[in-house]
Parts: C-alpha cells; structure tokens; sequence
C-alpha cells in the first residue's frame, strides 16, 4: 500500500506530465479543451480556467478579492483555510505556488488590523511594495505601510498598518515595545532560521521572530523544500507544519559536463548563443566576484550594442560619472546583458529588474542568490556556473546543498509564459550530483536548537562560563549586555573585538587623543586601528576605503576610486570598484558602524574617564556614519528604501519635507513634486518615475 507522501508524489509527476503535453501543443487553447477533465481533476485550475461547467464553476467560487482577473488554486485555498484555523501555521511550498500571493489574499479577506512582514532582503522589501503600494492600491488603502521603525514616533495601533521590515530593523529590545499588539505575523524565507554559527544574520532573524511571535494574535513562516521543523512543540504556540508539493509549472535540469574548470564561462557563453534570444535566461554565480570575472574574461570582447533604449544610454552615462567607466555593469549594459547582486546601489538593482522584466533587448540576467531570495522574475532558463560558493582569495568552499541547488531550478518556469523552465547545471567533475529528494529537508531553528547565543538572548547563562566572566571583567549585567549589545552579533564575535580592544586600546587612545591637539587631521589612522580591533583580520585596502568613504561632503564614488586606484596601482581597478560600492552599500552601515558602537561601549565601561576620546570618535567615525547613512532619520531612509540615490536624498527633503507618515504618503508626494526634481540623477528620476 503506498504511503500518502508517495501518493502526493505520483499526483505531482501526472500534473507534470499534463504540462508537457500542453507546453508541446501547437494549439494550447485546444489542447486545454481536450484535458480540461483531467487538468481539473489535477488541480490544475489554473489552465482548466472556464473550459468545463464544473471549472467555470470553481474558477467563480475561487475568485480573488484582490485581483478578479484571478482565480485561487485548491492549494492557495487549503493555505487560507490553515491561516484562518491555525493561530501559528509553517507553510513549506515551490516558488511557483503562490506563497505570497495567499498572504495578501488573506489580509484583504480578514483585514488585520496590524501587519508585520518580516523579509530577508530590502529586495523583497521592494517586491512587497510593489504589489501593495502599487498594483493593488485600491485593496490596501485603508492601510498605513511602513519599511523602518522609528523609536521616536508615535504609530496610531488603532488604525490599520503595515509594517514590511528586514529582520535587521526590528531585533532590538526598544523597537519591540513599538508593537503595542501585531494581529498578523508573517516571516518569509524562514530556512534562514537553521542554526549557523558563523553567520551573525542568523540569530538575529531567531530573535525577531521570538519576540515578535510572542506579541502576535496570529503567525505564519513561509519557506521552500521543508520536510519537517524538527522541535516543533519547542516552538513559540507550537505551529501546525503544512507542506505541498503543488506547483503550476514543470521545472527540469540538464547536466552539462565540464572536463576542465577553465572551461565553465566558455561553455556559459556557448549555451546562451544557443538559446532564443527573447527567452528570459538568468545565469547564477556563487560569488559577485564570479559575475566581474565572466564580463571581464567573456563578454568584454562582444560588440556594443549600437542602438540602446534612451534609459539605457541615460543610466551608462550616470553610472560612467557617478561610479565609474571601467564598472563592470556599465560594460554588460553595453553589451545587451544586466546584472543583480546584494552589493549594487538599491536604485540600481530595481532598474535591471525592471529591465528585465519589460524589455525585449535585456534578457539576459547575470546574477548572485540575492535575487532568488523570495523575488518573483520571469525566467525560461537559469544557467548555474558552479554550484559551491568559493572564495577566490581563501579558496574556501561553503556548504551547498541539494536544497540550495533545487531553490536556483525553482526559479526557473513562469504561469502563462514558461510552463517548462530549465536549469543548465555546468557541472566539473569534482562537483557534486544533486538529486530533488535530498533536497526537501528537516530543520531545527536556532531558537530550539544547542546555542550559546540563544540561551544568552534567553537569560540562561548558567551554562556558560566564558559569558560570566566577560560581563566580571566588564563589570556589567546580562540585562545590560543584552540592551547595550543585543542580538546583532554573536558572543564569539563580540569577546574577539573585546580581546582585540585590549591589544590594540592603547594605540587607539593616542590617536584619539591626538585629534584633540590636531582636529583637522585626517581620519585614515584612526580607521585603520578601529579595522584591526573589529576584524578578524586586517585590510589595508578596505580600511583606506572606508576612511574615504566617511568624508562627509559625499564625494562621487567615482573620485574615491580613483584616489583609492593612486595609492594602491598595482591592484586590479575592478576589484576596487566592486570592493568599494560592497563598502558603500552594505558593509560600513551594517558591520562597520555595529562594531565600532560596540567598541565606544567598551570605552565606556573603562573605570577612568575617557569622554572626550569618547566624543572624538563618535565626531570622527560613528557621526560620520549616522550622517552619511541617515542613521538617525528614518524619512530619509524611506527614500533610499525606495531606490533613491544617497546623493539626492537631502535635495528631496528639502522640497517634500520629512514630516510624512508613512511609504504612501512618501509616494504621494514624490508623485506631487516631480516636476521640481530637475537636479536629481538619473537614477532618482527613474525611481519616482517608476513610482508615480
């Protein structure tokens, strides 16, 4: 007698064979007609559509209420019903199921009062704005939507809200008591929560949904290919585990073999001019270095495009000034190809989205996991050019699994566009054979998992004598650690800064104290030693970068370049163009300006009174940082959210105010003053135009 997982696995292999059938069908409206029976009995609504009564019937009672050009799949409402039945509920469904889709569905439905979405990107920030704020308007209006919270302001908790956050923006003990209540919880790509020591990210999305599950009447974790949550009674209301294996599209892999690992960009490049040029086909790279490296060696001997999209030639032009000529997306762009990773400009990200999205010329998309996280793209093909992430520098390999490997082949396959989608494995002989079995698989969160740094967010430090004796020699509380230190980085990490203070303490507070007798001096010593304290091993280019970076005046990225190129020349200018815009964009706002708060707080602790050291390296370092990233004004930070460059942000709010309330009425205004930004970049123009 089979068992029902081996059941729901046959029913899932006949819905793919269906699809082939209709894929291959010259006719596909007459093929429909000719399975509309079975397509329905199959659950396959979605082609069945109204070519049978008893469909016709379904599709009228299975109708959206955001969208009535839409009718609900079985499994999308077998998704509502467990919302609405469960108060804490782990949906486990391919990407093409429609995840997201049910969880606005169910807030149109019910409308909770208070709303949080928790994301794992600024990316998926954006992908949620754009079905709220902008294709569904009319459904969310009532709705106040906020991207940042503000310890400041006052939100109105009896009005109806929605809060969409990276789990970053809301793991601290002051912004938790913002939520006077949370009537719908949602935190997405929930994998993330698998305990991983070396990744400080980690703990901290276990602790926002901790805290955040226990203020919320009602949750849901959203996530791909999981078999079970191991503990799950250990969790916070114990969740009810709801997994199909439902999916509307067919998603294949072929295998292409590479005898020699030099060979992997010249078969890519081979593969893609065997492709249709108009099919949507992205290429994954472990690394972002791997992206520079294939236009560098690949595709800079293609020809540039003679004839490009006015947008286009707009932005290469901005780009060349404002970043720089020898920027590798600059060189793709030219070319006919586009380019996603974490670390390019927000604004700069949501243009080759759009790109590739809606134009005819660009599609071809080359791009790291960043993009697969949870953003919706059209895609016939993906090529993975290698499956394990490796450093090129330490020639360090990171563990990839089946599950990794099977969350890239699910990008592939759109509804109505690419009923099949195939992913091209570029496969050495030394790497790994992936079977789709292995790649649904039981996981244990952080929070229930044996970790140090949860029983320490816990208060159960008993176990742990090393934490002991740090807070002694700091002569500070646990409530003291976990308000002043918090959750964003791991014990581990913060006794190594602690110890490398210690080491480097003295050379930092003649430094400190030699700004006092020379104020105008320059800042690149004073980052250096700060480098040396907070990282576990030091950069000389990183840290001349970072110290060029905090000059106030905002100087194009462009000119830091160049200056950086003058005292470095024997170091590859595109090395330190992509290592600079990762300064720029992620690593100086997230782990810099973490780390080095972290060492003010150690000063603080010192028994002899330091405040004027203390005042000089907040003036000189962490203030730079707070005013060039706009720490401390959550407006300004709205728009950079939105996509705006960081150079036009105070040229806005200067014509808009920074008085509204919340992403709405942000756009509104924008919408209302856009024939007054005749001085922003281009990019900014794009932004708001893409808005209004």
């Amino acid at each position: 007698m089979k068992s029902k997982e081996n059941a729901i696995k046959d029913v899932q292999l006949l819905r793919e064979r269906y699809i082939r059938k209709l894929d291959e069908a010259q006719n596909k409206t007459q093929m429909i007609r000719e399975l509309v029976d079975d397509l329905y009995a199959l659950d396959l609504t979605v082609y069945s559509k109204d070519y049978s009564l008893d469909s016709a019937l379904y599709s009228a009672l299975a109708e959206s209420y955001i969208d009535n050009k839409i009718s609900l799949h079985p499994g999308q409402l077998s998704i509502l019903n467990e919302i609405e039945e469960n108060d804490a509920l782990i949906v486990s469904a391919p990407t093409s199921f429609g995840k997201t889709f049910c969880i606005f569905e169910y807030i149109v439905r019910h409308n909770p009062k208070i709303v949080v979405l928790v994301v794992p990107t600024l990316a998926l920030i954006d992908e949620y704005l754009k079905k709220i704020v902008k294709k569904y308007n009319d459904k969310f209006s009532e709705y106040k939507i906020h991207t940042t919270l503000d310890e400041q302001k006052d939100y109105d908790f009896n009005k109806k809200n929605i809060f969409i956050l990276t789990h970053d923006r809301v793991v601290k003990e002051s912004l938790y008591t913002i939520f006077k209540r949370i009537d719908f919880l949602v935190i997405d790509e929930v994998y993330k929560l698998q305990m991983d020591i070396t990744d400080d990210r980690v703990l901290v999305l276990n602790m926002a949904y901790y805290h955040l599950s226990e203020i919320a009447k009602k949750y849901v974790l959203l996530a791909p290919f999981i078999g079970s949550i191991e503990d799950i009674d250990d969790l916070n209301k114990k969740p009810k585990f709801f997994k199909s294996t439902y999916s509307p599209v067919v998603n294949d892999v072929k295998v292409i073999s590479i005898f020699d690992d030099k060979d992997r960009y010249k078969e890519c490049k081979k593969l893609l001019d065997s492709f249709d040029k108009s099919d949507k086909t992205l290429i994954y790279f472990p690394t972002v270095s791997g992206i520079y490296k294939y236009v560098n060696d690949i595709l800079k001997d293609e020809p540039i495009l003679k004839k490009l999209d006015s947008n286009a030639e707009n932005f290469i032009k901005w780009a060349k000034e404002e970043i720089h000529d020898d920027w590798c997306l600059v060189k793709a762009l030219e070319r006919g190809y586009l380019i996603h990773n974490g670390q390019i400009p927000i604004g700069t990200r949501l243009f080759q989205l759009d790109f590739y999205e809606e134009s005819e010329l660009y599609n071809i998309l080359l791009c790291t996991s960043t993009l697969l996280e949870g953003v919706n793209t059209t895609a016939k093909n993906i090529v993975i050019t290698r499956p394990s992430r490796i450093s090129e520098k330490y020639d360090e390999k990171y563990n990839f699994t089946a599950f990794d490997f099977f969350n890239l082949v699910g990008s592939t396959g759109r509804l109505n566009q690419h009923l099949i989608g195939t992913a091209f494995y570029l496969k050495g002989e030394n790497d790994p054979n992936f079977i789709k079995n292995d790649a649904v698989k039981s996981i244990r969160f952080e929070i229930t998992d044996t970790s140090k740094d949860v029983d320490i967010q816990k208060g159960n430090i008993d176990a742990h004598k090393d934490v002991q004796d740090f807070l002694n020699k700091l002569d500070i509380t646990l409530e003291e650690y976990l308000s002043e230190i918090g959750s964003h980085l791991r014990f581990d990490t913060v006794l190594m800064i602690f110890n490398q203070y210690l080491q480097y303490r003295k050379e930092l507070f003649n430094e400190l104290n030699f700004f006092l007798m020379n104020p105008m001096n320059g800042r690149l010593h004073l980052v250096q030693i700060l480098y040396k304290i907070t990282s576990k091993e030091y950069n000389g280019l990183y840290a001349n970068i970072i110290s060029n970076l905090l000059n106030k005046t905002r100087p194009k990225i462009k000119k830091i370049i160049n200056n950086t190129k003058k005292y470095f020349p024997r170091i590859d200018i595109n090395y330190i163009i992509a290592t600079t815009i990762k300064m720029k964009m992620s690593y100086i706002e997230n782990d810099f300006y973490t780390r080095v708060t972290l060492v003010r707080f150690f000063m603080e602790k010192e028994k002899t009174s330091k405040q004027l050291l203390i005042e000089m390296l907040n003036n000189k370092v962490i203030g730079a940082i707070e005013q060039l990233y706009f720490t401390s004004s959550k407006h300004k930070k709205m728009l950079i959210d939105l996509g705006i460059y960081e150079r036009d942000v105070d040229k806005i709010i200067k014509i808009i105010g920074d008085d509204f309330d919340d992403t709405v009425e942000l756009k509104l205004r924008l919408a209302r003053n856009q024939h007054r930004f005749n001085k922003l970049s281009f990019i900014s123009k794009y932004i708001i135009g893409k808005l209004v």
